[in-house]
């Protein structure tokens, strides 16, 4: 079971969708189906499991085996250092005796710098399974440059909530509102130093699309929080360095 140390906090970001303009024709809607070499068991019932949308404009469905992979898929897609995310990648190789085997890596980050990170995503209590960490050293061993140059194992125990909680509202807030962007973008052009959210958001009236707005504005590394915390009314801002 998925530890559960945030419960609800990551269901009230992905809330805070904005109001989408009505005249957006229903094509730009519907995202792109999943691209994977295996398709997780959506609507198991044994276990957690979902799709969910993410990336500009339309965005794609991804979906994910349990509620820590969709946590480290956000968490993933919210990080500055990766620019693509593949998830549920094949991996092929030839064991003794000519025994070709195979195992499906969760995600395969793509770096800014071109490296690729090859992710399996456990529950920590899997560690210490009989056998198991001969089985994923097994794997990893084999893996060659030409599919990733590193290869990492995240489980709940890897994850901050911050981190969770934050990356989960950037996904729910990322279609732009122009209007209110731009607004918000003029009300903090001349900040110095650190100002309130909700000082922001009373100045601009902007109300609750101010506050998305400036999610977003962090989510673009417009803005940064000036303190390690999840972003919320009280959260204090400052303009990102150039």
């Amino acid at each position: 079971m998925d530890h559960d140390w945030n419960s609800g906090d990551d269901e009230w970001a992905e809330s805070l969708m904005p109001v989408r303009n009505q005249d957006v024709r229903a094509a730009d809607m519907l995202p792109a189906r999943p691209k994977t070499d295996r398709t997780p068991g959506v609507g198991a019932k044994k276990h957690f499991s979902c799709a969910f949308v993410h990336g500009a404009g339309a965005g794609s469905v991804m979906n994910t085996d349990s509620l820590t992979e969709k946590r480290v898929a956000l968490v993933l897609l919210a990080r500055p250092d990766v620019v693509e995310l593949e998830n549920q990648v094949l991996f092929t190789w030839l064991a003794p005796q000519g025994v070709t085997r195979r195992h499906y890596f969760d995600f395969r980050a793509t770096m800014t710098d071109g490296s690729r990170t090859a992710i399996m995503v456990k529950y920590d209590a899997k560690l210490r399974q009989d056998g198991f960490q001969a089985e994923i050293a097994e794997i990893a061993e084999h893996v060659t440059p030409d599919f990733a140059d590193r290869v990492t194992l995240m489980t709940e125990k890897h994850l901050d909530p911050v981190d969770v909680f934050n990356a989960t509202l950037f996904n729910s807030v990322r279609h732009p509102d122009e209007d209110a962007d731009a607004i918000m973008r003029e009300a903090v052009r001349g900040l110095s130093g650190a100002a309130r959210i909700s000082d922001l958001i009373d100045r601009t009236g902007l109300k609750g699309r101010g506050f998305r707005s400036i999610a977003r504005l962090i989510a673009a590394r417009e803005l940064q929080l000036r303190d390690r915390d999840r972003v919320a009314y009280e959260s204090f801002v400052l303009r990102r360095a150039a």
